[in-house]
């Protein structure tokens, strides 16, 4: 969502989102996300844009639904990302004329190459670093059998009643024993 920066006014523009428009879909089809990352370009919040003379400072406050596989069973699950930013962006040329980099800015602040904001683009290089690189379904996912290789826990495998025991530990469970009795 490319917003013009002359359609903003000096007293700001607020942008509200309910998940009923595409928002991301353009800003997402030029990023590479890992091949288990769903993310639904509609999302809901709400972003706040005000100019001053010299610089334009945006506060970005939405969630973004995405759905991942879990690195432990590797099951399919939903997840909802909470997205805030309060950057500042600054036009590309800077006080003396002169072009500004992006290596002269700090790490809340954006370069404005043209004379529009891409808010779809800012929410997406956040998401993609809120992407976690061992998604989990849950803290506590027991992830996948050794014996069957199904997914441990409710509605899942049933071969582990957690009695039998590795052959290659069974001579010291059998100490264990020996050593408790």
């Amino acid at each position: 969502m490319k917003i013009p920066i002359e359609d903003i006014s000096l007293a700001g523009l607020e942008i509200q989102f309910d998940e009923s428009k595409n928002i991301l879909g353009e800003a997402l089809s030029g990023v590479s996300l890992p091949p288990d990352v769903v993310i639904d370009p509609k999302i809901r919040g709400h972003v706040t844009i005000t100019k001053n003379m010299e610089e334009i400072l945006i506060s970005v406050a939405v969630e973004v639904n995405m759905t991942m596989k879990c690195s432990r069973c590797l099951c399919q699950f939903e997840s909802s990302i909470p997205i805030n930013l309060d950057l500042t962006a600054r036009r590309k040329v800077g006080q003396d004329g002169e072009y500004e980099t992006d290596s002269e800015l700090d790490f809340n602040e954006v370069l404005i190459h043209n004379e529009e904001i891409d808010i779809g683009e800012l929410i997406v290089q956040e998401i993609s670093l809120d992407i976690p690189m061992k998604p989990l379904c849950k803290d506590d996912c027991l992830g996948l059998c050794p014996q069957c290789g199904g997914a441990i826990g409710p509605g899942g495998c049933s071969c582990c009643s957690g009695d039998s025991v590795d052959p290659r530990w069974k001579k010291l469970v059998t100490l264990k024993s020996r050593l408790n009795n």
